[in-house]
Parts: structure tokens; C-alpha cells; sequence
């Protein structure tokens, strides 16, 4: 009778006697990837990065000019679990950081797309998220348009103004940042309300007032073209730029 041992010895024989069918059958069970066959150079794809571009953030939006002790540091870890209150954190596949900058690669453009929109809070606070390197000479107001969006309330969705801008303005936005306050120098958390965007440069100006939503929303750039509406006054609100039938106030008395 053959011993435990010499049953293994047998095993481990058969098995290496027609290495390149176990080696068939490991590929087709998915435990070889299948370019070990064909000796070629071989990329682990859980250690690759998607083809889609990172976006970032700036520790300065965080901590000011102020430089942080050492127990203030943002580590990767808090990052990482920050960053899932906006998309799923196991939909990221790196997180960078490069003096005072990270780079925040996410697996897919709609995961992307929502990091841009809606922003990341971090330590209480909204910190922007940049489609670009904003250190990078690329990301200059010399190449994007710098446009205000005002009388839109802080609850509006941030995606549907950006879909009117470029919309109206057949452009591309880069960047849609919430204005925060000032005070004495320093950033706060309040929000003013207005939301700031870079696009590419346009044709034509956007005109001053932009229906977005349910709201009638006041739009300033450079070299625009002031809308002849601005010199209307509503006869409900006694307001300018708008008529008694587009109005949305309350009446106000003369």
C-alpha cells in the first residue's frame, strides 16, 4: 500500500510531466494571467491606474496660509475617508501628495465629474476640487474665462449652472468653485453664495441674466456686453433687468 507521502511524491510527478497544460488550465481558471504564456512582459492590473484623469486639491484651501503643526498633517488615511462622503472610497485607485498638493485619481469620468461638482469636505470645511493642476501654468486665468454666477441659492445644485454655462455659452467649463467669505484676510467656511467659474474663452458674451433651474441668475465677465434688459424695471418688485411677467418677488410698494 502507498504511503501518504508516496502519493503526494506521484501527484507532484504527474503534475510536472506536461507543465504547459497546467499551465493552460491555471489561465483558463483565471489564477495565471494569460501573457505569462506568451512571454511577454507582464502588468499587474490591480497596480495600474484607469486612463482617467486625476483631479486635486490644495492644502491651502484648507489650512490658509497658515503652515500646520505636525499633528495637524492631512494624511492619506483621513483624506481617504473624507473623500467618501462624495463618491465611494473604494472607487479610488491613488491618492498623491506633492507639497502641498494631492492628486486624487478616481476608476471612472462619472465619479470624476462628481468630485468637481459637488467638492470634498474635509475637517468640517468645503475644499475645492480642481480639474487641472492648479499649480501647473496650464490652469491660468490667462487661458480661462473667469465668470460670476450670483442670485443662485447655496442649495442649488452646482451641476445644473454649470450645464447652463456651457450651454449658453457653447464652451467648456474647467472649474466651478462656491465663494466663501473673508474676513480680515482670511478664508472661512460661509459661502456667499455666488459660485465662480473658468471656461474657455467665448464667441460671443454670455448674456447678464441666465434662467437656471427656477432661477433667474445675474452673470458678470469680462468685455461682456451689458443686456439691454438691464435698463428694465419691473413694475411688481420695482427691480431692474427683468419685466412684471418674469417676476418672481413679492410685490413691493412705490
Amino acid at each position: 500500500m502507498a504511503t501518504a507521502s508516496q502519493q503526494q511524491n506521484d501527484n507532484d510527478i504527474s503534475h510536472n510531466t506536461n507543465p504547459s497544460k497546467a499551465y493552460t488550465d491555471a489561465v483558463k481558471a483565471g489564477i495565471i494571467p494569460k501573457d505569462y504564456l506568451t512571454g511577454g512582459p507582464h502588468v499587474n492590473t490591480h497596480e495600474t491606474l484607469s486612463s482617467v484623469k486625476p483631479v486635486f486639491i490644495l492644502e491651502t484651501d484648507l489650512f490658509g496660509d497658515v503652515k500646520p503643526s505636525p499633528d495637524q498633517y492631512l494624511t492619506h488615511l483621513e483624506l481617504y475617508n473624507s473623500i467618501d462622503s462624495c463618491i465611494p472610497k473604494s472607487h479610488l485607485k491613488g491618492l498623491q501628495r506633492v507639497r502641498g498638493m494631492w492628486r486624487i485619481y478616481p476608476d471612472s469620468d462619472i465619479d470624476r465629474e462628481t468630485l468637481i461638482t459637488n467638492n470634498i469636505t474635509v475637517r468640517h470645511k468645503l475644499i475645492n476640487v480642481y480639474s487641472a493642476n492648479p499649480k501647473s501654468s496650464e490652469y491660468s486665468t490667462h487661458l480661462y474665462l473667469r465668470v460670476r454666477v450670483k442670485d443662485v441659492p447655496c442649495s442649488a445644485d452646482n451641476g445644473q449652472i454649470l450645464r447652463a454655462i456651457e450651454s449658453e455659452g457653447k464652451c467648456s467649463v474647467h472649474k466651478l468653485n462656491r465663494e466663501r467669505l473673508r474676513v480680515d484676510g482670511l478664508l472661512t467656511n460661509c459661502q456667499t453664495g455666488d459660485r465662480i467659474l473658468f471656461c474657455d474663452p467665448l464667441e460671443n458674451p454670455l448674456p447678464r441674466i441666465i434662467k437656471i433651474g427656477k432661477y433667474r441668475a445675474m452673470v458678470f465677465h469680462k468685455d461682456q456686453i451689458p443686456s439691454s434688459n438691464d435698463t428694465l424695471v419691473c413694475n411688481k418688485c420695482l427691480q431692474n433687468g427683468h419685466r412684471f411677467r418674469d417676476c418672481q418677488n413679492d410685490w413691493v410698494c412705490k
